[in-house]
């Protein structure tokens, strides 16, 4: 289960310099995209008046679809090459997302995203496993710039044209736009991805889904998997109800919950973009215990603050934990000499699922819960986790015990 089971059949479309170029051009692009839908579907909750518990339905239909078709992505990925796979998904995505501001109701709304979302995992596995593929010559310091783009786009920039295009267009209008984006990256990522293939294409998809899960027993991947999936919790809570709690928790608008969220947005694209030769400097454990503590102390001020400015703190610690723990993640499966293609089929299906329980989990937890409460229900499990906390334990359960 190494690279060895990927055979390049033609040497890549692109030089590392254009490559590396030409696809944080494509991931920018891609999180634009991805950050107008996100806030449009918020945007759409909010004029269908559903409750909490129906937003992380609503929100966790999407991501439900897309953690279901992570694994064969990375099968198909494989077996036609990311290029092939990528063009054809983003068309569907094109056909499908102006579907969904037509919505009448929630449940709608849940319906036409699950229906969508299956088209996503195979862009998102597509782009991860040309990064991961090119990355040990695009370099360990550049490792954070796919990443940091594609959030530059989600938490930045997609959240402010969202909402500026529509003020002026609508919620319908807003979302044909996206569809226009999806195709043209249907073709940009046509020009630029890989064109790798297994080298035994006669595999079955459930014997491929089998291969990949095995992935997990090697002790650095399930390592891997557990931190970016707790992540993609926090991520999946904090994306689908940020706004929710500012404007029925704190009473301020819609566009002032969208500033924090592009606030977290900017924290997480700088540390990913300008700091990744800190996890080289630093090594990985060091990291891991500094982007866990800050993740840490971000999830209690987001929990217990009730001005701005400590939810701001809040919003930027959490970001700025999820954004080195990131680059630890992504530099050690680089590196790792695993099938590209699964693996990365693997790792976005975790990050998916962390998405999908942080978005579901926290909308029925707000039914015992004051929504901002649960972020502070995060922070044992991610105590749990962290390295240098059980360490601590250890050493203090081993002076006990003598």
């Amino acid at each position: 289960m190494s690279q060895s089971n990927t055979l390049n059949t033609q040497r890549p479309l692109l030089a590392t310099h254009h490559f590396t170029y030409s696809f944080v051009g494509l991931a920018l692009m891609s999180g634009i995209t991805i950050g107008m839908n996100k806030i449009l579907v918020t945007l759409l909750a909010l004029h269908l008046n559903a409750e909490s518990w129906q937003i992380g339905l609503l929100i966790g239909a999407e991501s439900l679809s897309m953690m279901l078709m992570s694994l064969p992505a990375g099968i198909f990925i494989s077996r036609f090459s990311a290029r092939w796979v990528y063009a054809i998904s983003s068309l569907g995505a094109m056909t499908l997302y102006p579907l969904i501001g037509y919505s009448t109701s929630w449940y709608l709304a849940a319906i036409f995203l699950f229906i969508a979302g299956i088209c996503i995992p195979f862009r998102v596995v597509a782009m991860n496993t040309s990064w991961l593929e090119r990355l040990p010559e695009v370099g360990t310091s550049r490792g954070g710039w796919y990443r940091g783009t594609l959030m530059l786009g989600i938490g930045l920039v997609g959240p402010l044209l969202g909402n500026l295009v529509s003020s002026h267009l609508g919620i319908q209008g807003s979302y044909w736009i996206t569809s226009l984006l999806f195709a043209v990256m249907s073709f940009y990522g046509f020009t630029i991805l890989s064109r790798t293939r297994a080298a035994d294409r006669a595999k079955s998809v459930r014997g491929g889904v089998k291969e990949m899960l095995q992935y997990l027993t090697d002790p650095m991947v399930r390592q891997v998997c557990i931190y970016d999936g707790l992540g993609g919790m926090v991520r999946g809570f904090f994306g689908t109800f940020i706004i929710v709690i500012a404007v029925r928790q704190f009473h301020w608008t819609a566009q002032q919950g969208i500033t924090l969220m592009v606030v977290e947005g900017a924290a997480f694209v700088a540390v990913l973009l300008l700091l990744g030769h800190v996890v080289a400097k630093l090594g990985e454990n060091l990291t891991y215990n500094l982007s866990h503590a800050s993740l840490i102390i971000g999830l209690a001020f987001l929990g217990l603050s009730s001005g701005v400015v400590g939810l701001l703190v809040g919003a930027v610690l959490q970001a700025i934990g999820q954004a080195f723990n990131h680059l630890v993640n992504i530099s050690r499966l680089a590196h790792s000499g695993k099938n590209m293609g699964h693996v990365s089929g693997l790792f976005t299906m975790v990050g998916m699922a962390g998405s999908f329980v942080g978005a579901t989990l926290g909308g029925f937890l707000s039914k015992g819960f004051v929504l901002q409460d649960i972020f502070l229900l995060w922070i044992p499990i991610w105590l749990a986790v962290c390295p240098g906390f059980r360490a601590f334990i250890s050493s203090n359960f081993k002076k006990l015990a003598a």
